[in-house]
């Protein structure tokens, strides 16, 4: 069989043979004839014109034709096909202790010479693609916090290749930053760590520390308490010195008189036993003589809470509305 000839339109005629017509055999399977002044002949199933000037021999064309031994002078135009250049990498990135897929890692194509001609993220379950990567060797580097950053053996990639890889990274601890010391106090006993906590976040109460005791130097406990606003001192009935704490109510209730208070020495509570020791008949509404129950010599810190909604859980009591009365003694560390 003879292939069909894709050829160029010849630009040029030999003006000898204008005049001279061919006169091939018009039910041959290679040519058609064309109308014009010089007889072109097209070959069949090719969309360019063939120029045949074989005017003054059209059978030794068609013989030539039929042989297959006519070698056009005229070619098709050489247009040059895309020859690829480049690969492709697309993989995924696991965690080497769990096999899972790790995100948002960064990986990086370096060529030999260890510059970096791509990049991609891997997306939620580790997967990435590197689209476009030169052709020849390289390795792949994988970076993320929480992990050693991962760097392969050096591979090939040819050009117009897609290569599948797994690409397996190790866990790493983060390394913490330098030891930074915030605040420095006496070492106390554990009893004493909770008011130190609710003092140092600012719980909503008022704090009264050893420090406060020694500036002031008191010769009571109520002569440190007088100062706390919310708190009422009064004197307690007969004769004597006692006298009795309470709270001036909050808000529409101020105008009613004392509230009774709660009053916690070291955790316990001990309001309703010192009353009950005091005799005399008095009632919470009257006072908590706090004299009785330590003297300033032996607080390491009080902590004062007005009203039912800033009292922390530790002193919540069915008769804690009005405010609650911490009192913390001092301990050997």
């Amino acid at each position: 069989m003879v292939a069909p000839l894709p050829l160029q339109r010849h630009s040029k005629i030999d003006s000898g043979m204008k005049d001279v017509q061919p006169s091939p055999d018009p039910g041959h399977p290679l040519l058609t004839p064309r109308s014009g002044p010089y007889g072109p002949w097209r070959a069949r199933g090719t969309p360019t014109i063939y120029h045949c000037m074989f005017a003054r021999a059209p059978a030794l064309l068609i013989a030539a034709l039929t042989a297959g031994l006519l070698v056009p002078v005229l070619t098709r135009p050489a247009f040059a096909q895309a020859v690829p250049v480049e690969g492709a990498i697309r993989g995924q990135v696991m965690d080497e202790t769990t096999g899972e897929g790790v995100p948002a890692v960064q990986v990086e194509f370096l060529d030999p010479r260890n510059r970096v001609r791509a990049s991609a993220t891997s997306d939620g379950e580790g997967v990435f693609l590197l689209p476009r990567v030169p052709s020849g060797s390289f390795r792949l580097r994988a970076t993320r916090i929480g992990y050693a950053t991962t760097a392969t053996d050096y591979g090939r990639v040819e050009a117009g290749e897609v290569l599948t890889v797994v690409l397996r990274v190790h866990p790493e601890a983060i390394p913490l930053a330098p030891l930074e010391i915030t605040s420095r106090r006496r070492a106390t006993s554990p009893i004493l760590e909770g008011f130190h906590f609710r003092r140092e976040r600012g719980v909503g109460g008022t704090f009264l520390t050893r420090e406060d005791v020694e500036r002031r130097s008191p010769s009571r406990l109520t002569d440190l308490l007088q100062a706390v606003p919310g708190i009422r001192i009064t004197s307690g009935p007969g004769f004597g010195s006692n006298r009795l704490v309470s709270m001036i109510p909050p808000g529409p209730a101020r105008s009613s008189g004392a509230c009774p208070v709660q009053v916690f020495v070291d955790g316990v509570l001990a309001s309703r036993r010192v009353l009950m020791a005091g005799g005399g008949g008095l009632s919470p509404l009257d006072g908590v003589p706090v004299d009785d129950l330590a003297s300033p010599s032996d607080i390491e810190g009080i902590e004062v809470y007005r009203g039912l909604s800033g009292i922390p859980p530790e002193f919540l009591t069915p008769d804690a509305g009005c405010g609650v009365i911490a009192i913390w003694t001092r301990r050997e560390p």
